[in-house]
């Protein structure tokens, strides 16, 4: 049940105590209550927006973004690598999180991928392992015949063994008939360039129409807070606070070990603390987490005692292995006669689009992105004439070589990937909108219709952190994703954009650009080897996937968590959000985030099982820790 007293919820005592009611949040929520003898709390920074427009309509996702009710709107630090400039990261501020206003794909990560996190030390985390939770978190919903034939949705494309599952959040095709999707998918046929086989399988290459997190019955956005909190509002072991935000956890020391005890959180300006019997799982995300995890005392000494904060366990990797998908647009001027966002400033458009979508769930406003790709390599580099002055075999062995000792398993398993003619080096899609170069967020400043190709290196070797710089929650933490700030980027972003301006004169696609993809929209002009990096500096904004920061690897090599997702130190505290991510994936991270929170409910509850409820104050079973000189500090 939802609560409007912060007292009220404060006053009750939970087995397990939630922190951020997002994604993962909610999925654990949903799936812990499950068993009328566990109790849950869920605590929320933002409000419950359930029944918005802006949130629930695909295509009003733009009103959300930067908006300070549904967005935290986070900024970067100047970007060194990028000549100083300042990218936005919005992170989801409202009951579901950012699957509340994010773009609603569905794609999923490669078996590689998975598997690599495994190799990083992991047992039990390889794709084999997250595979069925990839099926239980989302209800697939087969397309119409006719939408089939219109984006080539194949058996290839879709195998039905991997989609025959009944979960809370609804997967599906768009419903509407879109030229670009169509002329997409036929495009990358024509370049020998199809989808080989179902991403959901972790395999296969190629363009293709992707699924989004829609229901079909109402065209409405399917999101945690619909798909998992919603239908389970009423359990009376499941209570959920909006409106209050997370000062610390509270830790506590008892028989040698360090456990949390409980949560502080302020409500309308009030301070309160809430009690957790068992643990305390940490679902605040890749920003926020180690940012809640610093405040409480876990981090590095030299952030920690700068800011008054006592150092209850030290862990300089907290807030570290920051990774992100930047994305590099290449944006043209659309064909006479092309729809494409960029007309909702005309006026009538937008009341039409809307009054088309509330009678048949289609139009501009039924979806955002439906359009993907993922690529190798070599798929890339054979078709964009960018001969680079030293062998890529080369640029990953020196990458390695070079690499601080933490980070050269990362790399090695990145620069096998990146060789492997068969697994994904790139995601592309295109959206009908125009956006002003240099610039992150949508909408262009100039008359016309425009449409906008992207391309993401799919594992990119910058790394960067997010730490606290006050010991004031309110205070956005410091966040530094050191964009290109590795050479090896510069070099795949290169050739990936030069494939966009490749791609943009190959029909049918080109047919829906002016002058067959000759004309830029302004400000982006015509690319060359020569000067498609400093273009890539110029440019580059984010996907908005940071993952890493409190990594699920051994401690010495850079972990936060161990494979239970237990905090390192602290015998109750876990962490299930991106963050937990050690290596960055192909694509979109909702999907594994989901995923990942599943399986995290399946390892709670049977550890919960193990301990037969063991409450607050007994010993109980530590997280694995690293036993060297000063690497800890134990007094609380």
């Amino acid at each position: 049940m939802l609560v409007d007293s912060p007292a009220e919820f404060a006053a009750k005592r939970y087995d397990f105590v939630i922190v951020g009611g997002g994604t993962a949040g909610l999925t654990l929520a949903a799936r812990l209550t499950e068993d009328p003898k566990i109790t849950v709390g869920v605590i929320e920074a933002g409000q419950n927006r359930l029944a918005d427009p802006n949130i629930l309509i695909p295509g009003l996702d733009f009103n959300a973004l930067g908006h300070p009710e549904y967005d935290w709107a986070f900024k970067t630090t100047a970007q060194k690598y990028m000549n100083g400039r300042v990218v936005s990261q919005p992170r989801g501020k409202v009951l579901g999180g950012s699957s509340a206003i994010n773009g609603m794909m569905c794609t999923y990560s490669s078996k590689e991928d998975i598997d690599s996190w495994e190799k990083l030390g992991n047992p039990g985390w390889s794709h084999e392992d997250l595979a069925p939770y990839y099926k239980k978190f989302a209800t697939f919903t087969e397309p119409s015949k006719k939408t089939a034939e219109f984006y080539h949705i194949d058996n290839k494309v879709i195998d039905k063994e991997l989609h025959n599952a009944n979960g809370p959040v609804r997967t599906a095709f768009t419903n509407s008939k879109r030229v670009g999707g169509n002329a997409w998918v036929k495009t990358f046929d024509k370049l020998g360039l199809k989808m080989t086989a179902d991403p959901q399988s972790g395999h296969g290459n190629g363009g293709y129409s992707n699924l989004i997190t829609i229901d079909p019955a109402s065209g409405t956005r399917s999101y945690a807070g619909t798909a998992y909190y919603q239908p389970n509002v009423n359990r009376p072991n499941l209570t959920v606070l909006t409106e209050a935000q997370v000062n610390k956890i509270t830790l506590n020391r008892h028989d040698g070990e360090i456990f949390a005890s409980g949560v502080d959180f302020t409500s309308f300006g009030f301070k309160y603390h809430v009690k957790a019997e068992h643990e305390v799982l940490l679902c605040a995300g890749s920003l926020q987490s180690p940012q809640i995890l610093e405040l409480s005392g876990i981090g590095s000494r030299n952030v920690l005692e700068p800011l008054g904060i006592k150092v209850v366990v030290e862990n300089a990797n907290v807030g570290e292995n920051l990774q992100d998908h930047g994305i590099v647009p290449l944006s043209f001027q659309a064909a006479e006669g092309v729809t494409t966002f960029d007309s909702f400033g005309i006026a009538g458009v937008a009341a039409a689009a809307t009054t088309e979508f509330y009678a048949s769930q289609t139009g501009l406003l039924s979806s955002l992105i439906d359009s993907n790709a993922n690529l190798s390599y070599q798929q890339v580099d054979q078709r964009t004439g960018h001969v680079s002055s030293t062998p890529i075999s080369e640029l990953i062995q020196a990458a390695v070589l070079k690499a601080p000792h933490i980070l050269h398993k990362q790399y090695k398993l990145l620069g096998e990937a990146l060789l492997n003619p068969k697994d994904s080096a790139y995601q592309m899609m295109y959206i009908p909108l125009g956006i002003q170069k240099g610039l992150d967020s949508g909408g262009t400043l100039s008359p016309g219709s425009f449409i906008t190709l992207y391309v993401s290196v799919a594992r990119p070797y910058s790394r960067g952190s997010v730490h606290i710089t006050s010991k004031d929650p309110t205070v956005p933490p410091i966040i530094d994703p050191n964009y290109l700030s590795h050479p090896l980027d510069v070099e795949l972003f290169s050739d990936g954009v030069l494939f966009l301006q490749y791609l943009a004169t190959k029909e049918p696609f080109a047919s829906l650009l002016k002058d067959g993809g000759k004309a830029f929209h302004p400000g982006f002009e015509h690319l060359t080897k020569e000067t498609a990096g400093e273009f890539c500096r110029e440019s580059l904004t984010s996907e908005y996937h940071p993952v890493g920061t409190c990594s699920m690897m051994p401690e010495e090599e850079g972990g936060v968590v161990d494979p239970k997702l237990k905090v390192y130190g602290v015998a109750n505290l876990r962490v299930i959000d991106a963050s937990i991510f050690p290596l960055e994936i192909r694509n979109n991270l909702q999907s594994s985030v989901y995923a990942v929170a599943e399986k995290a409910a399946d390892i709670i509850r049977n550890d919960w099982k193990e301990s037969k409820g063991v409450k607050n104050g007994r010993k109980r079973e530590a997280s694995p820790t690293v036993k060297k000189s000063g690497k800890r500090a134990r007094k609380s």
